[in-house]
């Protein structure tokens, strides 16, 4: 599968077995109840995932800057190891904190992620 053909659900299954992350960090990253992530993209029920073909369900709207900070860090890491790396260890340019927590801190933030990768030299 190509990787931009992937739904909005696919992509976030993606993200969270690639990082490694548990559905309540997942969910906190979209900030979003898990009950409702867990309907839209159906974690650990696969068969019961909700699809969403090409388009971005009510409430998780905060799934295109995650998508795309992903997309980012795959680019510069094509290792998932080294981008779990990059998430989760201290960082001078987020003032000593983890890219992950930072981007969990707000929507505003996930944004300034994303935009961050965007703006610096790999």
């Amino acid at each position: 599968m190509n990787g931009d053909d992937r739904s909005v659900p696919e992509w976030l299954r993606r993200i969270q077995i690639d990082w490694s992350l548990t559905p309540v960090q997942l969910a906190a990253l979209l900030r979003v109840e898990l009950p409702l992530l867990e309907s839209w993209i159906g974690l650990g029920k696969e068969s019961t995932a909700r699809e969403f073909s090409g388009t971005i369900p009510p409430g998780l709207e905060s799934a295109a800057p995650l998508i795309s900070i992903y997309r980012k860090l795959a680019a510069r890491y094509p290792e998932t190891d080294a981008q779990v790396k990059w998430l989760f260890s201290e960082h001078q340019e987020f003032g000593g904190a983890k890219p992950i927590d930072v981007a969990a801190s707000s929507l505003e933030n996930l944004y300034w992620v994303g935009y961050f990768l965007d703006s610096s030299p790999a």
